[in-house]
């Protein structure tokens, strides 16, 4: 008899497949909500402006509190010496916060205990977007530009990632016992 216990079950390879298949589908409504001029882009680009903004008005504020000049209009984050950060599509973290609520739904578990795991892991992909975006700001501002650059793509990807990993596996290890 298999232990139940066990990460290496013989089901285990659905937990990969899922978290893959989660993505695809994310790909593929992206890239319905990208055709110009649809209802569903319309929509796409109106809450992406909302969030944006949000995102903006947040991170704005934080850097204030830092002690830096800043403010938002819009999705715009104007910093000094004339430099702006803009908070489009990609800075969201769409993708990480799909691929987290897709494989904690896809699991085993009750709905509401479900449903506080996913606003609590939601809150902490965003607490890490805004720290991103923060850093992001004080990069572009203070050091070369390949420190933003690396900044701007390879650390938050670790960071988020490597995050949603962890909630994904702690979720999975809590609901088979260990």
């Amino acid at each position: 008899m298999e232990s139940k216990t066990s990460l290496f079950r013989s089901d285990s390879i659905l937990i990969p497949i899922k978290i893959v298949s989660i993505y695809i589908a994310w790909k593929i409504f992206h890239h319905f909500a990208s055709v110009e001029s649809t209802g569903l882009n319309i929509f796409w680009k109106q809450l992406c402006e909302v969030f944006g903004t949000a995102y903006a008005v947040i991170t704005a504020k934080m850097l204030v509190l830092f002690g830096q000049k800043a403010y938002s209009s819009g999705i715009n984050i104007y910093l000094a010496q004339q430099k702006e950060i803009w908070v489009q599509e990609h800075c969201l973290a769409i993708p990480a916060k799909v691929i987290f609520v897709g494989s904690i739904l896809s699991f085993h578990g009750k709905w509401k205990d479900k449903f506080l795991f996913i606003v609590i892991g939601l809150m902490g992909i965003i607490l890490i977007n805004i720290a991103r975006l923060i850093f992001v700001s004080l990069a572009w501002l203070y050091f070369p530009l390949y420190f933003f650059d690396m900044n701007h793509s390879l650390i938050y990807a670790v960071l988020a990632y490597g995050f949603i990993f962890f909630m994904i596996r702690w979720w999975i290890k809590r609901q088979i016992g260990n």
